[in-house]
């Protein structure tokens, strides 16, 4: 009967051991997942890797991949095509919205106006020779 009973006391020793031991583990892991909210939330939506399609735009243009990043508060955006790279210009964010410039051509000036709807970006470009609706979807990391 006293081996029983010390056995009962090295279960249930071992079990507040195992429960302590869990309940902190999920408080750090909960913390960890705050600051990550919190670091995403710092970042503005419209950073990333996109994947455009602009139905209306000739043929080299037509879709490709945007990125945007910011580096000191300053943003950047590449627009890559098969034909190579744009950069963007007079870069505006405010919120979820981005608005740029590139020149196509050296010589034709295009303005894109976008807004970030979750992981999706919606918007026009502009020039003087015409125009198109541009559709983008954020390229997540594989994981």
């Amino acid at each position: 009967m006293s081996t029983n009973h010390v056995l009962i006391k090295i279960v249930l020793f071992t079990n507040v051991l195992f429960i302590n031991s869990f309940i902190e583990n999920r408080t750090v892991n909960s913390s960890c997942d705050e600051i990550k909210h919190e670091q995403i939330v710092d970042k503005s939506p419209v950073l990333g890797v996109w994947k455009f399609l602009m139905p209306d735009a000739d043929a080299p243009y037509k879709k490709g991949r945007m990125f945007i990043s910011e580096k000191s508060g300053k943003y950047n955006v590449v627009i890559s095509l098969k034909t190579g790279s744009l950069n963007g210009q007079d870069i505006k964010v405010e919120d979820n919205r981005i608005n740029f410039n590139i020149n196509i051509e050296g010589i034709d000036r295009t303005s894109f106006v976008l807004e970030v709807e979750g992981d999706k970006m919606i918007g026009e470009f502009y020039s003087e020779n015409s125009s198109s609706e541009v559709l983008a979807k954020r390229q997540l990391p594989a994981e």
